[in-house]
Formats: structure tokens, sequence, C-alpha cells
């Protein structure tokens, strides 16, 4: 708008007085006499058009082509009908563009139907059941309650089609299975492995890769030394050396006694305790105390407190001789505890017989000698010491695997081999040197010996020739080989 107010372009105000102007003024047109047709029309804004492009072009603006074609309002063209007659025939028509009326957009499509709601490019699909019928009010689900077993049925039958489908599955893979292996294969298809030229258990002893070269058996670098290797002892099984017999019960220990022993204290009191509610056993008389009879005797009358104090005190001193008397009928008699010893005894020597031998570098004090041979027949055990003043003493005992453990510790620990005084104070000999070595332990079939004894020998060949009695006299030729400082022949005495 504003060009178009710099180009001085004629407007409908045009009629108003203008001040006087020195420049020459075109003469205005004649005034239209009559209703103008619209070819004049069409001239005139061709003319005013082309005016304005000069105007534009003079003051270097380029005009802007027309974008499209624009078309007479009806009142230019002519064929304006008024609806009605009271109105004007003619109305003023503004030749700018910008003030001309837009005519109104024209539905040319056709209103969908407000009945069918498929003809509406807006309808939803997953609205029908809202959009169709008459609106109903929501209603609230109700509980439906599975029957009992329904879901662990219809698992079942999943359970049992896909136990079908697995046993389809594997017979049509044993099928394909066993149609390969009637297959006859190509002998093409098997390569034989070539063996290698030296194994690799014999390689080490080679001196080359090859069996033709030089066996490698000495030297630094060679496997084979002049070592000999000697494996740990291993125990055999129980079975083995019980030979056949059942293994011995298993021991507990003194907590799990006593748990056992609480739990069937327990058990048993519930029992009566039961047996009294239901009437088959008398309910037991209260146990009076001198802390508790007032609480128990607290809803009877007490006539006499001394009496009641006498009479809780005789059950109290009845108690206490019930439970020795109890005890003296459970205690052993001292043949009994013999017996039961010895029936233990025997049942380890049925187990496992032990043969310990001793050497002794003298045997002269008779403390030892009384330790040696009271601790042996307190053990059960067989066996003989002998003492030889020319050489050595040695000691053999057989028994039970226990007690002939016990009897080492006595001849190895306990017992001070160097004491050289007896009761009466008086040296007999030097003993600082003296020493016991166990040389020899393992188990054996039987005994050699019947009873244990000790035997003084003035020489070797008679301690040989007492030893020979119980077909032990090879034990004397070990003693006498033994080295205490040899670290191969010595024994762990514990192990």
């Amino acid at each position: 708008m504003a060009r178009i107010a710099n180009l001085n372009l004629p407007s409908s105000n045009s009629h108003r007085p203008q001040p006087p102007s020195t420049a020459a003024r075109p003469p205005p047109p004649p005034a239209a006499t009559a209703t103008p047709t619209p070819a004049s029309i069409q001239s005139t804004i061709a003319a005013a058009r082309a005016r304005i492009e000069a105007q534009l072009k003079s003051q270097g603006i380029q005009p802007a082509p027309p974008s499209h074609p624009t078309e007479l309002h009806p009142m230019l063209r002519g064929d304006y009908k008024p609806k009605h007659s009271t109105q004007r025939a003619t109305l003023p028509v503004s030749s700018i563009k910008a003030n001309q009326q837009k005519p109104k957009l024209k539905i040319t499509h056709e209103t969908p139907s407000l009945t069918d709601p498929t003809q509406n490019p807006y309808f939803d699909p997953s609205l029908t059941r809202r959009t169709h019928g008459p609106q109903t009010r929501r209603r609230h689900k109700q509980f439906h309650f599975a029957e009992p077993g329904q879901y662990v049925e219809q698992a079942e039958r999943k359970r049992a089609e896909a136990r079908m489908e697995q046993l389809k599955q594997e017979i049509a893979e044993r099928a394909e299975l066993a149609r390969l292996e009637d297959e006859v294969l190509d002998a093409s298809a098997i390569q034989f492995v070539e063996p290698p030229q030296v194994e690799w258990w014999d390689a080490p002893f080679l001196s080359e890769a090859s069996y033709g070269s030089d066996a490698k058996l000495e030297g630094p670098d060679s496997l084979c030394t002049i070592y000999i290797q000697h494996p740990v002892p291993i125990e055999p099984p129980l079975a083995i050396r019980s030979q056949g017999v059942a293994p011995a019960q298993l021991i507990l220990t003194h907590k799990e006694r006593k748990k056992i022993r609480r739990q069937r204290r327990l058990e048993q009191q519930r029992e009566r305790r039961e047996k009294v509610m239901l009437g088959l056993l008398p309910p037991e008389p209260p146990k009076l105390k001198m802390s508790n009879f007032m609480q128990i005797m607290a809803n009877e009358s007490v006539p006499d407190p001394t009496k009641l104090e006498a009479e809780v005190r005789r059950q109290m001193q009845a108690r206490q001789t019930k439970h020795e008397a109890d005890n003296k009928a459970r205690k052993l008699t001292k043949e009994q505890r013999h017996e039961k010893i010895e029936a233990k005894t025997k049942a380890d020597e049925e187990a496992c017989l032990m043969r310990a031998v001793f050497r002794i570098n003298k045997l002269e004090h008779p403390q030892h000698w009384h330790k040696v041979t009271v601790n042996a027949r307190q053990m059960h055990l067989t066996g003989t010491a002998i003492s030889c003043p020319t050489g050595f003493s040695l000691v053999v005992v057989e028994g039970s695997a226990k007690n002939v453990k016990a009897y080492k510790k006595l001849m190895l620990r306990r017992i001070d081999w160097t004491m050289s005084q007896n009761d009466q104070g008086s040296v007999t000999n030097d003993l600082t040197s003296n020493e016991c070595h166990l040389i020899w332990q393992g188990e054996i079939d039987k005994r050699k010996f019947r009873q244990f004894k000790q035997h003084t020998s003035a020489s070797e060949t008679q301690a040989k020739k007492w030893l020979m009695r119980a077909k032990s006299d090879e034990l004397w030729q070990l003693a006498k080989q033994y080295d205490p400082n040899d670290s191969i022949t010595a024994l762990d005495p514990f192990a």
C-alpha cells in the first residue's frame, strides 16, 4: 500500500479539491454517462497496470510476474443480479487489488452422511463398539473362579504335547542316523593316522628321535640314576585288615552322646505324661524339697510345720538312698570288669594283631626291669625281655594295636633310661648314654609267645637260643645290625 501511495495513483478521493500546481495536468476524463462494459473495464485495468509497471521500471524496480490469472468480480462482469429489487443496481467498484473482496469458497464435495460412520474420513474402526448403537453404561466385570485342577490339566496337556513332539523328533533323528549308517562309506574318506617314529614314553631314554639310536642311560640328563625310590607305605582298607569282619560301630563324640541321651529322656517323659493324661498311669507325687515345700503346701492347712519339715527331709533322704542303690546295682564287680577288659582286648586283637621290637643299650636297673615287665602284663601283651651284659638288650611285645601303641609311649617317652640310682640311693652303673630305639613294628598273623617273660643271657648265643624257642631268632640279628644314625633304617614310632 505504501508503494502504491508513492506512485501517486488516483484513488477514490480524487474528487476532492487539490492545491494548485505549476505542472501541467492532463484534462480529466469525461464523466461516465452509462454502465461500463466488461471490455472497457478490462482496458482500464490494463492501462492502469501498464502505467504502474512503467513507473516501477523508472524507479529501478522490476515488477513481479502475475502468479495466477485474476478473474473479474461478478459485478464487473455484468452478470450480477440482485436478490431484491430494492437494492441498488450498481455498486462502487474498486480498481485496487488490495481493496477487492475475495470470493467466498464454495464446498464442491458432498457432505458425509452422519448416519453412515464409514463415510467419515476420520472414522476409526477400533472404536466401532463405542460408535455403533446407543452408548450404554459400562458394566463392572464379575469374578470368575477357576475350577480346581483346571490349569493343572492345561499344563499337563501342554507337557504331553511337548513330550510327544520330542519323541517324534528323536524318532526322526534315529531314522536319519540309521539311514546314514546303512550307507557305504568311501574308503578314501577314512584317514589312517601314521604311527610316530618314537613313542612319548620312550623318547626320554633315547638320544635321538629314532629307535635305532643309542639308549641314554647315563649322564646328567638321563632319567636313570643310582638312587632307589622307596614309596611311602599306605594303610590297606579296613575290610582287608579285618579279613572280612564288619567295621566297628561308629564312635560318637561327647556332645553327640549327651544330645542323644537328652532326646531319649525327653521322649520318655513325653510318653509318660501322655499316659498320665489318658489315665493309664497315676500322677507322680510332688517332689518336695526344703526350698519349695511351702509353695507346694500353700493351699493346705499345716497344723504342725515341724512335722511337715521332718517328712520333707525323710523324702529327700529316701531319694538319695535310692539313687546310690541304683548306682551300686549297675556297678560291675571286679571279675566282671576283668571279663569286660579281656573281651574288649580280644576283639581288638581279632581286628589287628601288632608286634613291636625295641633295642636297649643296657637293661640293668631294677626299676627299668619292673616297668618293662609289669606294664606289658597289665596291657595283656606277650613277648620277652632279654638282657645280655656283653652286648645289648632286646624287648619284644605282641598284642592289640591300642595296647602296643601305649607300650611304645612307655618305652620311648615315659621311662628315663639314663637313671642310675636305685631305691637305696647307691649308683649302679653309668647309664648316661643309655638309649631305647624302636627297630621294627608291623602286623602279624598270630602270637609267637604265650606270655611275657624276662631272661638274662650270658652271651649272644644263649639269647638266640631263647628266641629260637619262639621261632624269632632273626630279631636278634636285626637288632644287632641296627644303626640309629642311619636315616633309612630309622622308623617313625608313632606313624
